[in-house]
């Protein structure tokens, strides 16, 4: 039944007005506008998260070594299965000086142990660069939501056009009404 009355815009019709074949037409666009657009866009989007996650320029690794032992985490409730907790090291940066600071350290390493650094441009402790799963997953999700924003901005943009044809018949519906009423009516 739904579909019936659907289609009604494109039979033959002498009640049809020009306005509901453009109510027609304003819907097929939409649909073919999201059809294509809506993947198009969450692939772009994809991608270009992705690259940019993996490629994360200015980053280097290097080897820094603990200058104090690691807090454990025993009997403290974490977030994570597998915390790091802030701990003082000591690294070289590319230009042969020697820094430290505190950077995360796996909870429980002992002093003395080397362990993997990533440095910024300014040598600098830095989180180490996403997996490419991780990149995989921020990337498609990023993809998605931009697609479906798409769709959401492609049907806002449909609905605003179909109300503004409602109003549009409206107002001609009052105007021929405001004609031919006080005949019917008999008031003159």
């Amino acid at each position: 039944m739904r579909a019936r009355r659907w289609l009604w815009r494109w039979r033959k019709n002498p009640l049809r007005r020009r306005s509901d074949r453009a109510e027609a037409w304003a819907g097929v666009a939409a649909g073919v506008i999201m059809a294509v657009c809506a993947p198009l866009t969450g692939a772009l989007t994809s991608d270009a998260v992705a690259g940019n996650l993996s490629e994360q320029p200015g980053l280097h690794r290097t080897s820094a070594v603990l200058r104090e032992d690691a807090p454990s985490t025993d009997g403290i409730a974490t977030v994570s299965d597998d915390p790091t907790v802030l701990t003082k090291v000591e690294w070289r940066t590319a230009d042969g000086h020697t820094r430290s600071g505190r950077a995360p350290v796996e909870a429980g390493t002992r002093e003395g142990t080397h362990i993997p650094l990533w440095l910024d441009r300014q040598g600098m402790p830095h989180q180490p660069p996403p997996g490419p799963a991780e990149v995989t997953v921020q990337g498609g999700a990023a993809g998605g939501a931009i697609a479906v924003a798409t769709c959401f901005a492609v049907g806002s943009g449909c609905w605003v056009v179909r109300r503004r044809m409602d109003a549009a018949r409206y107002k001609a519906w009052e105007r021929e009404w405001a004609t031919v009423g006080p005949r019917w009516s008999r008031r003159e």
